[in-house]
Order: structure tokens, then sequence, then C-alpha cells
């Protein structure tokens, strides 16, 4: 009998009662499971190391109801969940298990040793492994897809379609659910720092370099929308929203709330929230209906906001060795794992937060439990047998159960996910959380052809300053702890200018339309953009929208354009900004005269 995850949540209550009365206890009990049937109902896999056991938690019970023994599975390693199969992923390997059989089916080697990105979608599951710029789709049949150069964080919208934002050119592309080769119809300027997210379903592409958001559309990129806050470039953008607000960390120690209307709800925008972290060093955030989870390394504690920036709560993190992980599953819930993966913190949309114990039997356990002594075994012959005790005779005790296996330390494994972005003069390095193999990591070291720098456990990025524009630089990375220091991940970036826009009122004039006292040209001075190159510039104002059809300039040889003989205008008591080349301007006062 086979039944669908589609067909399941239609089918009479009896009959699924029938089904899970049946089927619950196989599944914890670690035997063979029945084959065929998909019960599980949305939740998360997570690795206990100790016990090289994975177990499911239902996401809606907060209870442990499956679990498949992995032998040699890598202590930190991630795993993520199909529709009818899950996935370990550390150690170079892909181990795959069925979620009817509850055992191991394959395994197959990974592109590389870097941790990849996990997306749980219909279509999926999806690996990205950013810093090669591989994407492999799971399933049935498992699918490499190249996308060539490094990638920063992924999304996945409801239809099943990955995006993806190619860091070194600034395409940003999308993989529907059937598809093998992508499709980047849009682009951001090159080296520009952000990040991906999906607000009401859509997505759209955060550029913390311009201080602007857009809407990524089929054919191209929408008009760019004034995120309100200056916010610096080495932020992390949730891949989802709360409330319809898009959720920026800054780990220096700032939470940015940030409206995404009108680019997404047909309303007026509500004023950013900007919220003062207190000190730690934080990872996420991640989102949940109207809850925003970070996790501070520092104390070691969960923290929630909701989405107009009140705390709604702290929660300290189970202590286990290895580094906590913050992770959002396909229910839409928000995981934090233990180090060891023995102990889970599951985030409802509501902001309520439950601690689940992750503890089965362990993997070696006998294959026949001893008669006790409330049920004796049956007599061998006509004359009544004692039953055989089950304590040591001359002292009355029980034997000690065996001590847990002992997981040997070694050094950390290499960061996954090592990406620069280029700046003037400096380049922001980010990277994934390494295997700590056993033993806490306890800082992390960037270097690079003259100069280096320590950063701490929980942080995943780092700027490395004083560097000469036009140069070519390595980065390299390397994880620490009690061990030592474990191999290096590495990458690659040239410091350059960075585009700018500055707009101020020029000399005054007057045409048909556009009438004194009030009329001028703008005074427009582009820097820092590519030599020799046309650019389409285009002029908004805060009450006309666009107000002209725009021209396509060309920069000198040293990238610089002034432009001062075009777009009257006499939009008093108006802000005026221009954009060119994914670059927004500063908004100008136009006051009257």
């Amino acid at each position: 009998m086979h039944i669908s995850a589609k067909w399941r949540g239609r089918a009479p209550i009896a009959v699924l009662t029938a089904i899970c009365v049946v089927v619950v206890g196989v599944a914890v009990g670690g035997s063979a499971g029945v084959p065929g049937l998909e019960f599980l109902k949305p939740g998360h896999w997570v690795l206990n190391g100790p016990l090289a056991t994975v177990f499911h938690i239902d996401g809606a019970t907060k209870q442990v109801n499956a679990e498949v023994p992995v032998p040699g599975a890598e202590p930190g390693s991630a795993v993520v969940q199909g529709g009818t199969s899950g996935y370990v992923i550390g150690g170079g390997r892909i181990t795959e298990f069925g979620e009817s059989t509850l055992r191991v089916e394959s395994t197959t080697e990974a592109p590389s040793d870097e941790t990849p990105v996990q997306v749980e979608v219909d279509g999926g599951p999806y690996l990205v492994y950013r810093d090669m710029g591989v994407v492999v789709r799971l399933g049935e049949k498992q699918v490499r897809v190249p996308v060539e150069g490094k990638l920063g964080n992924p999304v996945a919208t409801a239809d099943g379609t990955l995006w993806l934002h190619r860091v070194d050119t600034g395409d940003l592309c999308q993989l529907p659910k059937d598809a093998t080769v992508p499709s980047c119809a849009a682009s951001v300027p090159a080296g520009h720092a952000g990040g991906l997210t999906v607000v009401g379903g859509k997505p759209l592409f955060v550029d913390t370099t311009a201080d602007t958001m857009r809407l990524v559309e089929a054919n191209g990129l929408g008009q760019p929308r004034p995120l309100g806050t200056d916010v610096p470039e080495a932020t992390r953008v949730a891949s989802g929203d709360v409330d319809g607000r898009v959720s920026i960390l800054d780990p220096a120690g700032t939470l940015y709330l940030v409206d995404a209307a009108p680019l997404v709800g047909n309303r007026p925008a509500a004023e950013n929230v900007v919220v003062r972290l207190d000190e730690g060093q934080y990872t996420g955030p991640e989102t949940t209906g109207s809850t925003v989870a970070l996790l501070d390394h520092k104390s070691g504690t969960l923290v929630t906001y909701d989405s107009a920036g009140t705390k709604r709560g702290t929660r300290a993190v189970p202590q286990e060795g290895g580094t906590p992980r913050l992770t959002k599953a396909e229910d839409s819930r928000v995981y934090v794992e233990g180090g060891e993966g023995r102990n889970v913190l599951v985030v409802d949309p509501g902001g309520q937060v439950t601690e689940v114990p992750v503890v089965g039997k362990p993997t070696t356990s006998p294959s026949t439990t001893p008669p006790t002594a409330e049920e004796p075994p049956p007599p061998t012959s006509e004359n009544p047998v004692a039953p055989a005790p089950t304590t040591d005779p001359t002292t009355g005790t029980q034997e000690p159960p065996p001590p847990p296996p002992v997981v040997p330390v070694g050094p950390p494994g290499a960061p996954g996910g090592v990406s620069a972005v280029a700046g003037g003069g400096s380049v922001l390095v980010s990277w994934g959380t390494a295997t700590d193999n056993g033993a806490e990591v306890t800082a992390y070291h960037l270097t690079w052809n003259g100069g280096a720098l320590t950063a701490g456990p929980g942080d995943r990025s780092a700027t490395a300053t004083g560097l000469a524009n036009g140069t070519g630089y390595t980065f390299t990375v390397v994880a620490e702890n009690r061990a030592g220091r474990g191999p290096g991940a590495s990458t690659s970036a040239t410091p350059r200018s960075v585009a700018t826009i500055s707009v101020s009122r020029g000399a005054s004039t007057t045409t048909d339309t556009c009438n004194a006292p009030n009329c001028a040209f703008p005074y427009i001075e582009m820097r820092g953009f590519a030599p020799n190159t046309a650019y389409k510039i285009d002029p908004y104002a805060s009450e006309w929208g666009r107000t002209n059809i725009g021209a396509e300039l060309t920069t000198d040889g040293e990238g610089t354009l002034i432009v001062d003989d075009r777009f009257p205008f006499s939009g008093r008591d108006q802000t005026f900004w221009v954009t060119a080349g994914g670059v927004e301007s500063n908004h100008y006062f136009w006051e009257s005269r």
C-alpha cells in the first residue's frame, strides 16, 4: 500500500489514525519500518552525533517519532528531508535514508568537502555549494547543476523555484524545480553586497551597498525602493519576511526590520524598526510567522523578536560540545540544534519555544530482551525451574550499562561557503560553520597576502581593510579548536572603488513645462563606475515618480560622469534622485525659490 503525501492530507481521519497506531511504534523502535508508507508529518531531522543516529522531530507535537541508525555519520552533519527520503550531509558524503523504510539506502560522494546551504522546498531538497558554484537537487534522481562563480545565500519560493545570487557578476538566477539549467535574466552591479529574500511569496534583492531593495521578476529587476535606513554592507538578510518586513542583521549588534511595502502589498510602508542588540556574537536571522530568531553564541542563548522589534524572550541553548546551528525547515518552523544534536529548540510561528530531547536506543542494542523476574521463562521439564536472576546474586546489584561511545577529538573541518565582496580598499569575507570534530571551535583565522586577523567562534564574516584597489588578494579562513587548526578554505577578490552617485541643484533654467524660479538642472556626479561604459540614467521625484524618460550616457576613462544639462526639474518641496547601473543617488530636497 502506498499513500502519497498529497493524498495523506485528505484521507479520512479514522484510516489515518489506524495507520499511525501501527507504524509509530515501529518507527521509534528502530526496526525496518513499513516499505512504501509515507507517514511522517512535517518536521525536522537531526543527527545525534554520539549515537550515530538521525531522529525525526514532529514540529507540531514536539515529539521524536522516528529514528534511523547511520553508522559512520560525521558528528555535526546536517540532515535535510525530501518527499520520501532524508539525507545526511557531512564528511564529503551524501547519505540517503528512507523515511518509510527507516534504513540507509545509499551513499554518494559530495561535490566537495564544503558545507552547503540546505534548502527544503517542493521539488528539492537542494544543496547549494556557494564557493564552487554548484547546486545539487536531491530526490529520486540526484542532479548537479553548475551555476558558475561564487554564490550568495539562496532562497526558494513556494512553487519550488530556487533563486541564486552570483556574487562575482551580480547575476540573479532562477532554477525552477524541473529545470537543469538556471536562467539569469536580472542582475545587480557586480560586487554589490546584499542578499535575496522572499516577501509575500515574491523574491526580492536587498542591496546593502546602494541601500535599496527590488523585486526580482522573470524578465529583470523592478524599480528600486530606498530602504530608508543606512545599513552596513556586512549584513545578513533573512530568507523570509516577518509580517511583511525584511529582517537584516548587522553582526556588530543591530537588527533592522524594513517594511517591503509598497513593493509587496498595496499599502504605504510602515516606519522602519532598528533594534540595538545586547553585546554578543549573533548568527541568523531566521524568521517564522511573526517571529525573528537570532542565536547568540557568546551567551549561548536563542533570542526572539516580533515584527515590531519587541523582544519576545531569550532561551538558553542546552550545553553540548560542538557549535549549535539555527535552521529553518520546510514546515516554516525554526530549529536550534545543539552542537552534538542531543537537544533541539523548536520555535513556532507565534514565538513559543519548546525544548525537545533527542534520545533513543543506542545503535548496538541487543537483538533480544532477557526475561524479567515478573515474567519468568517457561520451564524445560515437569519440575519447576526458578527464573534466571536479573541481578548479581552475590551483591544484589545490576550490572551498569555500557558507557556511551567516545567521540574522537580532532581539529575542525574547513569552513564552508567562503565568499568575498570587494569594496573600496577593503574586502568583506564571509564563511559558514566549520565541523568541530568533537571539540568546540574557539576561533576563525582570516589571512591574506599582507595581513591577518582573528574572529570569534560565532562570527561568520570579517572585513580586511587597508587594501590596494586594483590588486588581487587571496583570502583563507581556518577554524581552530583545542586540538589545533584545521584545513583552510580560500576565495579571491580585487578591491575597487565603490560606485556612487551624488545629486545637488545645478544651474537655473526654464522650459515650456518647467518654470522659474524653481526650475533648474540637477547636478549629477557619478564616480567609481566602469570606464568608457554607457549607463541609463533615470530621474525620480517623491511626488511625481519618474520625471523623465531618462538618458543613456557614457563614463570617461576613469569611470566618472558629470551631468549638468539634463532633466530640468521644478518640483518644489519634493525630493529628487536618480538611478544608474543599479546604484541610487542621495535624495536631494528641492527647496522652493
